[in-house]
């Protein structure tokens, strides 16, 4: 209503001006034919300004009557005595009325053109926007929040979870705030494949318009849209934008099933690899307890006690080395299944690392191992028998990778409100090119010893995932003051 006074004020204000500019011309001895053409301006920037051909036209009549009153013989009268006004007047209604259709159109044209302008930048926005999400559910609130954006339409979609067989609504609660869409006429839209609610063939007494969203021969779900009135401008931005959608989720579902199918192939990889190694590192030693058994059965009589001793050294040794690849494995398998579970209380140091330490000493061989502990009762929180076995594991590394005679020693202190555990040794260090690679799964070194085991390459990824689970860090580097290696890792006290 505002904007129809105010076309009608600009109208009559025009015709005024007009008016007023047309006294100031005759005050120059200006012809009254040449008085029309200020009307027929007048007519077209009412035009320009109402943007309607209504009152162009009617501002035409308007201006005809208003130069017949003031301007033309006799003066302050609607009667005409020259048949040539006549003609004049008719020519100028004529022209009036044509030029205002002509400004209307070209206005029109103008607001088309404006408009198409703003659509394809909104368009180009919103598909460069598109090209950097990720995950359905961010691509579709960024869509609902576009349509809002750029039309000021309120919209939810239900969108077809495969996994929980049922539709999922999205909407934004700010945009939507009370209005609601209804679930069961989501549900009749996605199950029929067709339109229903507003402007519809069904439903359409709710306020809602619901269309399923189509790929292909597939229904991905269903939007909803909520208008006072159909509009068809709106109608094709929706659809547009809804396509731009549906294409970023067909990108997003292709990125999905890629992923899912290079999971499935490490998954096989992985297990491939686990059975090749278990498959030989239980061999080995499972191999010599067989045959030391065998030999004490055979010739249990004939053997001296000390190689009776020896031999069961050696069963005992390759027992404790199957107890410890079995536990890796164990927790392996909990940490891929997510159900690796701390148990953590303040423990004594002391007796964590006493405890990793009795359980290597019959691996030691001829190595020598020292411990150096806080001189002082240090409380560190942590899971102990966790951390004990990655105390073990790492300590088990140094024996396999050094030679006979080589220095391993365990030692403890605090930095910067850590509490540091490193096990270093003085063998031939860490080769540069596998440092980035240590702590992989299934990772193993070619070991130089003869009699050393080939380790499953558990261990080290084991380690870094009780740490990890610890909230703390694990570290592996060269020494610097002699040769060697450190293995360590750091938790915060």
């Amino acid at each position: 209503m505002a904007k129809k006074f105010k076309d009608v004020f600009v109208t009559l204000v025009i015709i005024l001006l007009c008016t007023l500019l047309s006294h100031v011309l005759v005050d120059f001895n200006v012809r009254l034919e040449n008085l029309i053409m200020v009307y027929l301006i007048g007519v077209v920037f009412i035009v320009i300004e109402t943007k309607k051909i209504f009152y162009g036209i009617t501002s035409s009549f308007i201006s005809i009557i208003t130069f017949n009153y003031f301007f033309t013989q006799p003066i302050f009268s609607f009667r005409i005595y020259d048949p040539n006004y006549i003609i004049t007047i008719v020519i100028f209604l004529i022209v009036s009325i044509i030029t205002g259709i002509i400004m209307a159109k070209m206005q029109k044209h103008i607001e088309i053109s404006h408009y198409r302008e703003k659509q394809t930048k909104a368009f180009y926005e919103i598909s460069k926007s598109f090209l950097n999400l990720s995950g359905i559910e961010t691509i579709i609130i960024h869509s609902i929040r576009s349509l809002y954006k750029f039309q000021n339409t309120i919209c939810e979609i239900y969108y077809f979870d495969k996994e929980k067989e049922e539709l999922v609504v999205y909407r934004d609660d700010q945009i939507s705030k009370d209005l609601h869409s209804k679930l069961d006429l989501a549900k009749w839209s996605y199950k029929n494949s067709c339109d229903c609610g507003q402007h519809t063939s069904f439903y359409n007494h709710d306020d809602w318009t619901y269309c399923p969203l189509h790929h292909g021969n597939e229904v991905l779900g269903v939007y909803a849209i909520y208008q006072s009135e159909e509009k068809k401008d709106c109608a094709l931005f929706v659809t547009t934008l809804v396509s731009q959608m549906v294409m970023a989720i067909e990108r997003e579902q292709l990125y999905i099933t890629q992923e899912k199918n290079r999971l499935e192939i490490e998954k096989e990889k992985l297990r491939n690899n686990l059975l090749r190694a278990i498959s030989h590192d239980l061999r080995t030693p499972l191999t010599s307890v067989l045959g030391a058994s065998s030999l004490m059965i055979e010739k249990y009589d004939d053997l001296e006690k000390a190689a009776k001793l020896e031999l069961i050294k050696n069963i005992n040794m390759d027992s404790q080395w199957l107890i410890q690849l079995v536990e890796n494995l164990l927790n392996m398998t909990r940490i891929q299944d997510n159900r690796l579970i701390l148990t953590k209380q303040k423990e004594v140091v002391d007796d964590i690392i006493h405890e990793a330490v009795r359980c290597c000493e019959s691996r030691l061989q001829n190595h020598q191992l020292k411990v150096h502990l806080p001189e002082t009762i240090q409380m560190v929180e942590m899971d102990g028998k966790l951390i004990i076995q990655v105390l073990i594991n790492l300590i088990d590394n140094a024996i396999k990778h050094t030679p006979d005679q080589a220095l391993i020693e365990v030692s403890f202190y605090e930095k910067d409100h850590k509490a540091c555990f490193e096990v270093k040794d003085n063998g031939d260090g860490i080769d540069d090119q596998i440092k980035e690679n240590l702590f992989e799964s299934f990772f193993t070194t070619k070991a130089d010893r003869g009699d050393s085991k080939r380790g499953i390459g558990l261990g080290l990824a084991i380690c870094k995932s009780i740490i990890n689970a610890h909230n703390g860090t694990i570290y592996a580097k060269n020494r610097e003051d002699t040769h060697g290696a450190i293995f360590g890792f750091k938790l915060p006290l």
